[in-house]
């Protein structure tokens, strides 16, 4: 059984709509529509804020199996692959990501400086 399946189980059992739960969750219902069709899996924040809205363990949504891959509350090992399996690993040192990050900060410098400028336009009418 699907996590999106699982979701909507359980937000059915609690008799609450699709925008009940997006609205608990801050979200939009689309976005709650998607996870339940499969069309996206729900990152590791937004699966742990779903599971403690929905007052379940996130065991439960992540499989169906009798398996926990958690103990105490405690994430184990097997829990984070779980999880880490739906989410894209990102390299923090790529260039890539370093030179957008970089081209960001530079129009970010730019729309500051623009904005000084006319602030100090506006001072001196």
């Amino acid at each position: 059984m699907s996590i999106g399946t699982r979701v909507r189980q359980y937000r059915e059992a609690r008799n609450w709509s699709q925008e009940d739960l997006a609205i608990r969750l801050d979200t939009t219902q689309t976005t709650i529509s998607n996870i339940e069709s499969d069309k996206n899996v729900p990152g590791s924040l937004l699966l742990n804020k779903i599971a403690k809205e929905l007052e379940v363990d996130i065991n439960d949504i992540l499989n169906d199996s009798a398996n926990n891959i958690m103990s105490n509350n405690d994430f184990s090992d097997h829990a984070v692959a779980a999880v880490n399996q739906y989410n894209p690993v990102f390299n923090m040192q790529s260039p890539e990501l370093v030179e957008s990050l970089l081209k960001n900060q530079e129009q970010i410098t730019r729309l500051i400086e623009m904005q000084n400028r006319l602030i100090e336009s506006l001072l001196k009418k």
